[in-house]
């Protein structure tokens, strides 16, 4: 008889044994020690192994992590596996957002993972942590990796940046030109440019702000005016100050 009927043959004998162990995810409930003894040598005898681990939506940052969390190694049997214990140890990782694992027959393990969203670097305290967008630190993201990302400074500026961020994400020139967002007494945000123009904003009615800038943008071109800073806390006054110009010494 060929080998790959051998299999499946074996495979159809124990269907009924592997319903009731695939249906709870947990063996150590459906059978004693000899009967699982039993199941993994006729599985194993089967050929129905695991061969292959397919890691779907995983990042090359987060990779290592996830497979760290795998306790178990190809070559056992697929269908005894405790699906839910291997979710559960990658709901651990930081990185990890959502994750579903599957089994597909005949000997591989598919797991699809969702991974938090990087939203920026937040520097507080003389230390930087990579926030996802709900501000709260991802542990195992490593802040220098992620240099592309905005930064965001100050306390409570974690909690505060998805939505600072997302209306000046909105302006692509003035978020081209962004180099730190700056949270201030926990309650409005400093915009400093990468040409050291500082904008302040109000506490309250931000956007109204950014469209004043806006309009300030296009028919003035404020940003590239040289100015040292561009206060916009007074919605009925506009303050802008230049930078401090060194005086030369006579000759």
């Amino acid at each position: 008889m060929p080998s790959e009927l051998t299999a499946w043959l074996a495979f159809a004998g124990l269907s009924v044994l592997l319903l009731a162990v695939l249906a709870t995810g947990n063996r150590a409930q459906m059978l004693t020690d000899g009967m699982r003894d039993f199941a993994d040598r006729r599985i194993a005898a089967a050929g129905i192994n695991l061969q292959n681990i397919h890691l779907k939506g995983v990042s090359d940052y987060s990779r290592a992590d996830i497979r760290a969390a795998l306790d178990f190694q190809r070559g056992q049997p697929i269908a005894l596996m405790d699906l839910a214990k291997v979710k559960e140890n990658i709901e651990k990782i930081g990185w990890v957002e959502s994750v579903t694992v599957r089994r597909q027959f005949p000997d591989v393990l598919i797991i699809d993972v969702v991974e938090r969203p990087r939203l920026a670097v937040w520097q507080y305290q003389n230390k930087s942590y990579v926030i996802d967008d709900k501000g709260q630190i991802i542990p195992e993201a490593r802040a220098y990796n992620f240099v592309d990302l905005p930064l965001v400074v100050g306390e409570g500026a974690n909690e505060n940046a998805d939505e600072i961020l997302e209306l000046v994400r909105s302006r692509p020139e003035l978020m081209q030109k962004l180099e730190v967002l700056v949270r201030v007494d926990t309650r409005r945000w400093d915009l400093r440019l990468k040409n050291a123009t500082l904008i302040k904003l109000p506490a309250l009615n931000q956007e109204d702000a950014l469209a004043r800038l806006d309009t300030l943008i296009a028919s003035r071109r404020v940003l590239d005016q040289g100015l040292a800073e561009i206060d916009l806390r007074d919605p009925n006054a506009l303050i802008v100050a230049p930078f401090a110009t060194t005086a030369q010494p006579a000759a």
